[in-house]
């Protein structure tokens, strides 16, 4: 199970484990408010709060045990490893490009748009 890419696996599994009990507790939250549990439940908040908590624990072991799911998250790790990133000035440049095909992108389908708005002013 141990591997050279083990704490980043473990430290995605904290992160993912972390969003769920986010996502628990504002999902309750929102079922809470629209049943009005607030009123009816003296400690909502708190019993959300320590459900969603649990649940990503909950989340964070199941993970973090599972043997298949590590053997995967490590072979991610491997080839993200091997990937040929772009350097800083291959990522500005394509940026400038993007950009500028977007503005000419933007003022070529502006002009037809507004061709075709007297095209059709004069035609109606």
């Amino acid at each position: 199970m141990e591997s050279q890419h083990q704490k980043w696996v473990t430290l995605s599994y904290l992160t993912v484990a972390g969003l769920f009990g986010y996502l628990v507790f504002s999902m309750g939250g929102k079922l809470a408010s629209f049943y009005d549990l607030e009123a009816k439940i003296r400690n909502i908040d708190l019993i959300l709060r320590a459900a969603s908590a649990v649940l990503g624990a909950l989340l964070f072991v199941i993970l973090y045990r599972h043997d298949e799911v590590n053997q995967f998250m490590n072979e991610v790790m491997a080839e993200l490893g091997r990937v040929a990133w772009p350097t800083q000035k291959e990522t500005a440049s394509s940026t400038f490009v993007v950009i500028v095909m977007v503005l000419i992108s933007g003022t070529v389908l502006g002009l037809l748009d507004f061709v075709w708005i007297q095209l059709l002013k004069r035609v109606l």
